[in-house]
């Protein structure tokens, strides 16, 4: 069935505006969300107070980067421990929020969020521009695991009231649900889905398990809309396509802690994130100290929340490294990209070098059998002389686990540059929280 897909903006004005405009828009919402947290919020004024900051020293969006303090998730739960479920963050009166909830605690204890009136509108509309930009229709068929328990729930349903698409919503974002999502799927054939990376391949393994082809059970889907837990690479947009028989998947991110949201385009040129809404800086995460934004600049991202009154968010460490692009993308979209790579605390001391399970995973991508990198990293020590792997491969690929072993163990040496150690599991074996593969497993807490 063909859709018309019509113009390429949701609002072409916003997002195609010139750099200087939204620079421009982008210091004028920081000093009134800088004010408002400084004058409202006691965390805000004892962090700064103690910084020798105040809102007036900042007058220019470098001035933000290199003169306001950053806060972590844990300066945050400090205040929580006390008796304040907010940290100290929240800046309006408890009557003006209309909804909170409770982040999946994947690095430490759950943190809590909450939505004033203008913050959900102001939501919505961002998701409304990226449901539009990964292809989402009227009259569309649309599928996902529904997540009510968290923040960004908020945004995506109102965004398809407004695109007006007939979606679905099937279990939840837990692989205890997976088996209804795929019910809804054969049942409603939907023509877009969203779900995250890690549901996405419980899909598959649910296939495997029913003896149903994926490209038999997506056979009327067009796109699809993965990522948000972990990024998509270049091995994986090919894997979905092929696996599912589908046109284009799009890598949708974002971070709890600032309410951001952000997902690549047709290009798969980095994600967009909407400057008219956030802002983001580079730091180095070991020294805080400000690095510049520009192409392929590495760094972890710091967000102001350009919108969020009810719990502000004044650079916000993200505890993700990130590649950032600021010119104008090939779609024609003005506003900053990001490519999500790992989480700060991801990075392992192995053989000496600095290893991420995102390396560990374009590595198996290579590979046929395990190009789903479902896997998990134990962690038997601070410093370690191997990299030890529970990993699942596909059964129908190949019939002798031990030959694949060796291969993959050989392009781990190869590419990387130190041993390991790889035990097969089933797919369900592996941990996981919510819809995530836990990608590190601390046995160093054991």
């Amino acid at each position: 069935m063909e859709f018309e897909m019509g113009r390429e903006y949701w609002n072409p004005k916003v997002e195609t505006m010139n750099q200087a405009e939204i620079k421009e828009l982008q210091l004028k919402k920081a000093k009134s969300i800088i004010s408002h947290a400084y004058t409202n919020s006691p965390f805000y004024r004892d962090l700064w107070k103690k910084a020798g900051v105040t809102p007036e020293d900042i007058q220019t969006l470098d001035d933000l980067a290199r003169k306001a303090p950053i806060f972590r998730k844990d300066d945050i739960r400090d205040r929580m421990e006390k008796g304040d479920p907010f940290g100290g963050l929240l800046s309006v009166p408890m009557s003006h929020l209309v909804a909170c909830f409770a982040s999946t605690g994947t690095t430490g204890v759950p943190t809590f969020y909450a939505y004033t009136k203008d913050q959900a509108e102001n939501m919505i509309t961002a998701e409304t521009r990226i449901a539009w930009m990964v292809k989402l229709r009227p009259g569309m068929r649309y599928v996902i695991p529904g997540g009510p328990w968290h923040w960004h729930s908020v945004a995506p349903f109102g965004a398809w009231r407004r695109i007006s698409p007939r979606f679905y919503v099937a279990g939840m974002v837990a692989p205890i649900t997976i088996g209804h999502t795929f019910d809804a799927i054969v049942k409603f054939k939907p023509h877009h889905i969203f779900a995250a990376l890690d549901v996405a391949f419980g899909l598959n393994e649910e296939a495997r398990k029913r003896g149903i082809e994926t490209t038999e059970l997506f056979s009327d889907l067009l796109y699809a809309r993965t990522g948000h837990g972990e990024p998509m690479t270049k091995a994986l947009f090919e894997f979905f396509k092929d696996k599912w028989g589908i046109r284009d998947a799009f890598d949708g991110g974002g971070i709890g802690e600032g309410m951001m949201v952000c997902c690549d385009c047709y290009a798969h040129a980095g994600q967009h994130m909407w400057e008219d809404l956030w802002h983001i800086d580079l730091v180095d995460p070991n020294t805080n100290e400000n690095i510049s934004v520009k192409t392929g600049e590495r760094g972890e991202y710091v967000v102001t929340n350009l919108h969020a009154t009810g719990i502000p968010y004044v650079r916000c460490a993200s505890e993700d490294y990130c590649e950032v692009y600021p010119e104008p993308c090939e779609c024609g979209r003005t506003h900053i990209r990001m490519k999500i790579t790992s989480r700060t605390g991801w990075i392992l001391d192995i053989g000496g070098k600095r290893i991420t399970p995102y390396d560990i995973r374009l590595v198996m991508e290579m590979h046929p059998e395990t190009r789903e990198a479902a896997f998990t990293i134990d962690k038997y020590a601070k410093k370690m002389d191997k990299v030890k792997i529970r990993a699942a491969y596909d059964k129908k690929i190949t019939k002798d686990p031990e030959e694949l072993k060796a291969r993959v163990q050989k392009s781990i040496k190869d590419k990387l540059g130190i041993d390991s150690e790889i035990t097969w599991v089933d797919y369900s074996q592996l941990p996981v929280m919510m819809h995530k593969i836990m990608r590190i497993t601390d046995l160093t807490k054991a």
